[in-house]
């Protein structure tokens, strides 16, 4: 019978990989992505299977073992590409679309028995993505660019809004004006500081006479 012999080794391979598949899972759900704790533990349980059935087919026919497996890791490709989203000039989910084809990696080295590997590769991940997220959080905020849009009467209102970005130690990188007459506006590249709200930037450049909109791109 099946039950008998069957290898409940198998067993704790499974668990582990929802352990494992979970913790990723914790972090990127607690940082608010749409792929959290399900997600990770679907994925890693589900790539923990194919080895498990590569395994046992390799056993009983012979072949690539690592086939299958192959599979899974070309094939895991539409999930991280759906956890991308670009928002205007900024890209967003490439972390987690990264982690989504690492926990596959993982499920794959638990379907294999390698316990210990699959602990070590879990143990760096979290980490990569708690440990150092407060130093990429720096690394972005030196980094961060963005582009609004004033809209004006008058072209002769970028000079107070040149002025007043100044004043706030927002960097300009670069001033591109577009229409003509009274309905012209002009496209600023910031990098603000740390400190720089945008909200509140928008309030102190719409007192501005002449500028009538302001818009974060």
């Amino acid at each position: 019978m099946e039950i008998i012999s069957f290898d409940y080794t198998v067993l704790i391979r499974l668990v582990v990989a929802v352990v494992c598949g979970g913790l990723i899972g914790l972090e990127r759900g607690g940082s608010k992505h749409e792929a959290g704790l399900r997600t990770h533990i679907v994925l890693c349980l589900g790539s923990t299977t194919v080895m498990i059935v590569s395994e046992a087919l390799t056993r009983q026919y012979g072949g690539e073992i690592m086939r299958m497996g192959a599979q899974v890791i070309s094939g895991i490709g539409f999930l991280g590409a759906g956890s991308i989203i670009v928002h205007g000039s900024r890209v967003k989910g490439i972390t987690t679309a990264a982690g989504i084809w690492t926990t596959a990696c993982v499920g794959l080295a638990i379907g294999s028995g390698l316990y210990l590997t699959a602990t070590i590769v879990v143990l760096l991940l979290l980490f990569a993505m708690w440990g150092l997220r407060p130093l990429t959080s720096k690394i972005h905020q030196k980094a961060a660019k963005y582009i609004i849009k004033i809209c004006m009467s008058d072209r002769s209102a970028i000079n107070d809004v040149l002025h007043k970005l100044r004043d706030e130690d927002v960097q300009i990188s670069s001033v591109v004006f577009e229409g003509h007459g009274e309905d012209i506006s002009a496209l600023l590249e910031i990098i603000p500081q740390k400190h720089t709200k945008l909200d509140r930037l928008a309030r102190e450049l719409l007192v501005l006479e002449g500028v009538n909109e302001f818009t974060a791109i």
